[in-house]
């Protein structure tokens, strides 16, 4: 479902600048990512003069962290999207929109209260970077327990919230690629694209941010209630000189509005199918 892809793709983004983003001449940083189901998916970030691209299998995101801009690039169409994070929140919101409104077409009252009241819980959580954790204790904790990532020594640090153990991050200071990208860009980055409340309140926190400014996290573990584990491992990192143009859309790419790219989703899936002899 649409829906479904406007979520994984404001996930993607937000893993991005929360978990190991590097920058020095140039690098390019491989990741894994897995869950306790089995999935896996390998990601690519590519990062050099306060640009960073990141890329999935179904999505390339170019983020200039100077303009605060976001360029979503969607190579099966040939077209791309830039705006800030506000506007592809604003722009998402009008998707579930429309979708809620052809969702509820013959529903019964009691089905349509509870799909409104998901619908109002998602809202909140894209749009709503207001609210506060100040009554909530957040502590990084270091273990003393080390292990060796790509051939870098690094240190295990357990962070609870409110005394859970949400999440286990290993952090190297052999490599310390953040010394030439701009921090706060990035902090402002990350409180835009995730509410400040609840376990995202945890990348804001003083502990947290001097790790990434002294060093790089090479693997983090994020502890689930329901006893599930989201793993990301750092498999390879390496320092280059990345091309300017690498870091804007190609030439042959046109620019379309979000609904344009929303529309042309389902008509390519069903392209697709009926091209699949299977």
């Amino acid at each position: 479902m649409v829906n479904d892809r406007i979520k994984g793709l404001l996930y993607t983004l937000y893993i991005l600048l929360v978990f190991p983003i590097v920058a020095q001449a140039g690098w390019v940083i491989t990741e894994e990512s897995k869950d306790s189901f089995g999935n896996k998916m390998i990601q690519t970030i590519f990062i050099q003069d306060n640009f960073i691209r990141h890329e999935t299998p179904s999505n390339i995101a170019i983020i200039d962290l100077e303009k605060r801009e976001i360029t979503v690039v969607f190579s099966q169409y040939k077209v791309y999207w830039t705006g800030t994070v506000q506007q592809l929140k604003e722009n998402s919101i009008a998707a579930y929109d429309k979708q809620m409104e052809e969702m509820l077409v013959g529903l019964r009252p009691s089905d349509k209260k509870e799909l409104d009241s998901i619908y109002i819980a998602i809202k909140k959580q894209l749009l709503d970077t207001t609210a506060s954790s100040i009554n909530h204790d957040i502590r990084v904790v270091e273990t003393g327990d080390y292990e060796e990532i790509i051939g870098y020594n690094a240190e295990k640090y357990n962070i609870f919230y409110d005394s859970i153990l949400v999440e286990s991050v290993w952090h190297t200071t052999e490599v310390k690629p953040y010394d030439d990208i701009d921090i706060n860009y990035m902090i402002s980055f990350m409180k835009q694209l995730n509410p400040v409340s609840g376990q995202g309140s945890i990348a804001y926190t003083t502990k947290y941010i001097d790790l990434l400014k002294n060093g790089m996290l090479l693997k983090s573990v994020e502890y689930s209630p329901n006893k599930n584990k989201q793993i990301v491992t750092v498999t390879k990192i390496r320092e280059i000189n990345i091309v300017t143009d690498f870091f804007i859309p190609p030439p042959n790419y046109r620019e379309a509005s979000f609904s344009d790219i929303l529309y042309l989703m389902p008509l390519l899936e069903e392209e697709n199918k009926k091209n699949d002899p299977w």
